[in-house]
């Protein structure tokens, strides 16, 4: 059908055209197949001699491998005489030069971005921002330690928690990669430096930061309360309390969300009767020390007058 009948049978379909994976322009109220020979979107696909279809196309592209999943993956065959020794040899240099030796240390600083990520139970969107902000760094940068390899690994996986809000906190990360807050700082100033840690940082703090930060402890308001299996009014009045104390000019910024939580939670179930909840009870909960949290309970309080009906 030429262009100009295409747009004429268009006009007189009395309902929405749409276009079906098969490639076909359809009006949904008649029925009339309008045209074929539509591009698909669907993988193109080539048949075998039984009659069964092999799609052509590939895995889709993913930031989770050092060569994007779009590698070629060599699969030596048997060899039809088992006596011939050099088959043996071929298939093992074979398996040998799937990675070259230039990736060696991308594909192992990926592979263990991978398996904690997995280990947090992270989603496939933030595997992706992981994978994606490390290939970006090292396309600028090499690293060849273990240990700045993991804690580069530490650094943007806490990086991507802050994204998306999860509720991990960063020494459950550290605890993970076996590494120091100290190595993980350095870690994090080496990302700033090559500009990788931009386009996470536009979408954390150009989209609400002040507010970004208030859910984030929120959401561990929310966990130390289900954890230590308190009653909901303590859930209702911790977050009062967080709404209360910003309202009055306490700040968040420079603040680690889980022990500013971690000191709210303390005080508000001290204050509705639980005896059995200390600090040392809630920083254990998010893993932190004790005194962070004594430090953050006495700012809090600072200025503040809690009522406390008799």
């Amino acid at each position: 059908m030429s262009l100009g009948g295409l747009d004429d049978s268009i006009e007189r379909c009395p309902g929405e055209v749409v276009i079906t994976q098969e490639g076909y322009v359809v009006c949904s109220s008649t029925g009339e197949v309008l045209d074929v020979n539509i591009i698909s979107d669907e993988p193109e696909r080539m048949f075998r001699d039984d009659g069964r279809s092999v799609s052509r196309v590939g895995d889709p592209i993913t930031f989770t491998q050092h060569d994007l999943g779009i590698g070629v993956t060599l699969r030596p065959q048997k060899p039809s005489n088992p006596l011939k020794r050099t088959s043996g040899i071929l298939a093992k240099r074979i398996k040998e030069a799937r990675v070259a030796k230039k990736d060696i240390y991308k594909v192992s600083i990926l592979k263990k971005a991978n398996e904690i990520a997995s280990i947090l139970a992270l989603s496939k969107t933030a595997k992706e921002d992981i994978g994606y902000i490390i290939n970006s760094y090292l396309d600028k940068e090499k690293i060849s330690g273990v240990k700045e390899q993991r804690c580069i690994v530490a650094a943007v996986i806490l990086k991507i928690i802050e994204k998306y809000n999860l509720c991990i906190t960063k020494n459950e990360v550290l605890e993970l990669l076996d590494v120091d807050q100290e190595c993980v700082w350095d870690a994090t100033n080496k990302l700033y430096s090559k500009g990788v840690f931009s386009k996470i940082n536009r979408h954390i703090y150009t989209e609400g930061g002040s507010r970004r930060l208030v859910d984030r402890v929120e959401t561990y308001i929310n966990r130390l309360v289900s954890d230590l299996k308190l009653e909901d009014s303590v859930k209702k009045d911790a977050l009062e309390f967080l709404r209360v104390a910003l309202k009055s000019g306490k700040t968040l910024y420079g603040k680690k969300p889980e022990t500013v939580a971690a000191a709210i939670v303390y005080l508000v179930a001290r204050l509705h009767g639980y005896e059995n909840i200390s600090q040392s009870t809630v920083a254990e909960r998010v893993k932190i020390k004790e005194s962070n949290v004594r430090k953050l309970y006495r700012y809090l309080m600072d200025g503040m007058v809690v009522m406390v009906p008799l």
